[in-house]
């Protein structure tokens, strides 16, 4: 069970099981000279509030503060945010990005390992430190292997300045923040990039099948990697089936309430690893009112769907008779992967109208009708799909949710002024390269293999080409080429992306697509060519034309050079970071390339990302770069620290940042006691290989003995450390300095 009460003598958790109402804990009992026998005794509140239910079974997860999903972060608009890190994890590295934070001139501070850092190591720790903007709906996770879904996200919240407030949507009672995310019982999320790595993602381990892969509306595959539970909503979820285990039955759902003619803002976060969601309010419309950061004109819908990476805004009005209504999160399959028809998984949060008794919901979903058809927003299918499964539903893609005129005079639409100044790159996530038997994710057909060093800290090594591809000269590069893969554009120009899913495969998966360092307009939406007949897809769209090993594309149509595609919307369209590829479709970008740096653009899909679906978008030379901030850590250079006192579970420590802010809005950590290390560079020949051999003599056997005797010095004094940090009833608990408190020399001073 993902429930666990910390004895913080020890240092060590115990299982938590419920039963006849009562939460107990698994403790060692001694008998005779052993203490190898289980007892359990019921748990006391102060043990309860530190309980994860979660799903209800038992599995092993990563926490912030102690906390699942991670704290949430508030800040107002332009103010600088410090937040200090420390990686008490035993075997795992970490850094943190803050999803949707443009960085603008701290590029180092966007925390994608190996491109803007250096990984922060087990018993280090980093201060990030940047201006928070702009405001909106946002979050932060960590973007170093896969720990995201498994506990290290959490929503970051960043508030407009005072008078700066919307005035075209009415004042809400309540602003909450709904994390929603899906979630496998067993397998941990490394374990199933793993599998992918290994070609096995089409492999159930539930079942022992092939072919376990679902299909949505049309036939496209899912995203959702299988065998999933159910979805989260903020670390919370519920079902209802027989074969549940007292465990299960015993979690809670998540409950919003809302009063009688009052509302909510439900700011919505996908912090899933695989998948997207239909959500809806049984009985309620939904007013869509923002995403990723951008306002737009509100638009009454029925259900939104929403995937990894992406943010909404959404208003609930408490308008309908007291009582309590099921929130559903439905997966989007409606066909297994033999195309027979299947029902959608759904997950359930409540709705509940305080004047009414707390109780299990009875409602039902509103009938969709010709006279009063449904609206599904940011879906991505043809509408000639769509109408087989939902026939009085009308799809409404993302570029036609339009922003508001304020939103677009604040961040003009750029328009190209001459053919000069115009830049234009095709960038296809696909499936491609055969390795073995199976191909693996790309961005046109390279597949992204991290930098040995950040290229951000380590800028020159772009140049190097046993590292660096850039999609140009690759005639050596085979059908399995695996290497950094970098685009370079240039700043101050009008920039224009066009971003596709097509690998000439009979099947495949729409890919939610997240731009680091930037946002840009959605300005056009082209989906795959559908049969009539059956709502399938039956080829790619033929607005493009690709390569034979698509690798490369163009506009079918010459006359679409230079910016000139009919039909693009460039007076009001939606601001995004984040967005979906429909499957054999295109999506077109807008943007000025005007903050300069390293900057990943990636699917947002975890098992995507890790394998290879990612690029890295440069922005200008490095000269134009800002310069980094003097001693800021490279790699194996964070200062390292001491065990933080486990009693405390938010932490203590002073806050940083221009405005007084409420005590919890901070992620703050106790303070340390430990001191830096010498900064080390990484040179060259750090991802060099050396095929020299070495020539036996005395001299190198006295070196070896030497070695070994201060190998066994160090083994002998790393044991005693951890000792002293795991047994705290041998060695006195030692406190942290703030700080303020560090030497100088100590921290990372930032340009201004």
């Amino acid at each position: 069970m993902s429930m666990m009460s910390y004895n913080w003598s020890a240092f060590q958790g115990f299982p938590v099981d419920y039963n006849n109402g009562t939460f107990y804990k698994k403790i060692s009992k001694s008998v005779g000279s052993t203490n190898h026998v289980c007892d359990q005794i019921p748990l006391t509140e102060d043990e309860l509030e530190e309980v994860l239910t979660v799903d209800g079974n038992y599995k092993f997860m990563f926490a912030i503060n102690n906390q699942f999903p991670a704290p949430t972060l508030v800040f107002h608009d332009q103010q600088v945010v410090s937040i200090r890190v420390y990686n008490d994890m035993s075997n795992e590295a970490v850094s943190f990005h803050w999803h949707g934070m443009f960085q603008t001139g701290s590029p180092w501070m966007d925390g994608v390992s190996m491109v803007s850092q250096c990984p922060i190591q087990p018993g280090e720790f980093f201060t990030y430190q940047f201006v928070a903007s702009p405001p909106g709906t946002h979050w932060y996770h960590s973007h170093h292997g896969a720990m995201r879904r498994s506990g290290l996200a959490g929503a970051f919240i960043v508030l407009p300045k005072e008078g700066d407030k919307r005035e075209d949507i009415p004042p809400v009672d309540k602003d909450v923040v709904f994390l929603a995310q899906d979630w496998q019982a067993a397998a941990s999320d490394i374990e199933v990039v793993k599998e992918m790595a290994w070609l096995m993602y089409s492999f159930s381990k539930s079942s022992g099948k092939l072919g376990t892969q679902m299909r949505t509306y049309d036939g496209s595959i899912s995203s959702l990697t299988h065998p999933i539970s159910r979805a989260l909503v903020n670390g919370k979820t519920k079902s209802f089936s027989a074969s549940d285990t007292e465990n299960e039955k015993a979690v809670p759902m998540e409950i919003f309430n809302v009063t009688q003619n009052g509302s909510l803002l439900l700011r919505i976060i996908q912090t899933g690893m695989t998948g997207e969601y239909k959500i809806s309010i049984d009985q309620h419309k939904l007013l869509l009112v923002g995403s990723d950061g951008g306002d737009l004109i509100p638009t009454w819908i029925d259900y939104l769907i929403i995937n990894p990476g992406e943010t909404y805004d959404v208003m609930v009005f408490g308008n309908n008779t007291p009582g309590n209504y099921w929130i559903r999160l439905e997966t989007t399959e409606v066909l297994d992967f033999f195309y027979n028809p299947v029902q959608p998984n759904v997950s359930f949060a409540q709705l509940h109208y305080q004047e009414a008794e707390e109780a299990l919901p009875d409602s039902e979903k509103r009938e969709c009708t010709v006279s009063e058809p449904c609206v599904m927003a940011n879906c991505h299918w043809s509408p000639d799909a769509l109408k087989r499964w939902e026939p009085n539903t009308k799809c409404v893609p993302i570029n036609e949710v339009k922003s508001t005129p304020k939103s677009v005079a604040q961040v003009p639409v750029p328009i190209p002024t001459s053919e000069n100044d115009l830049q234009e790159v095709f960038l296809n996530f696909h499936f491609s390269g055969s390795d073995l038997i199976s191909p693996r994710p790309a961005v046109n057909t390279i597949h992204y293999k991290g930098p040995p060093v950040p290229l951000q800290l380590y800028p020159n090594i772009v140049n190097d080409q046993t590292v660096v591809c850039n999609n140009q000269d690759m005639t050596t590069c085979g059908d399995y080429c695996q290497c950094t893969h970098v685009v370079k554009l240039s700043t101050s120009k009008v920039t224009q992306i066009v971003l596709m899913a097509e690998d000439g495969l009979s099947t495949g998966t729409a890919h939610p697509v997240h731009l680091h360092g930037n946002r840009y307009y959605v300005v056009k939406y082209g989906v795959g060519v559908i049969n009539e007949t059956s709502g399938l897809l039956q080829g790619p769209n033929q607005d493009i034309e690709y390569s034979p090993d698509y690798r490369s594309a163009k506009w079918r149509n010459s006359s679409w050079n230079n910016g000139n595609i009919p039909d693009m919307n460039v007076k009001d369209p939606p601001l995004k970071d984040t967005v979906v590829i429909p499957y054999k479709g295109y999506v077109v970008l807008r943007l000025k390339t005007e903050n300069p740096g390293f900057w990943l653009m990636h699917c947002h899909l975890e098992t995507h990302m890790s394998v290879g679906m990612a690029v890295v978008i440069q922005v200008g030379d490095p000269m134009e770069m800002p310069k980094l901030p003097d001693n800021f850590p490279m790699c194996s250079s964070y200062p390292a620290y001491n065990e933080p006192d486990s009693k405390s579970k938010s932490g203590s420590g002073e806050k940083s940042g221009s405005n007084h802010m409420e005590d919890d809005a901070l992620l703050q950590l106790p303070s340390t006691d430990g001191g830096s290390t010498k900064s080390q560079s990484v040179r060259n020949s750090y991802h060099r290989d050396d095929y020299s051999i070495m020539n036996i003599s005395v001299g190198w056997f006295v070196l070896m003995m030497i070695l070994m005797v201060l190998f066994v010095f160090g083994f002998c004094a790393l044991s005693l450390v951890l000792i002293s940090r795991h047994c705290t009833w041998t060695f006195p608990a030692r406190s942290r300095r703030g700080y303020h408190d560090i030497d100088t020399e100590e921290r990372v001073v930032f340009s201004k």
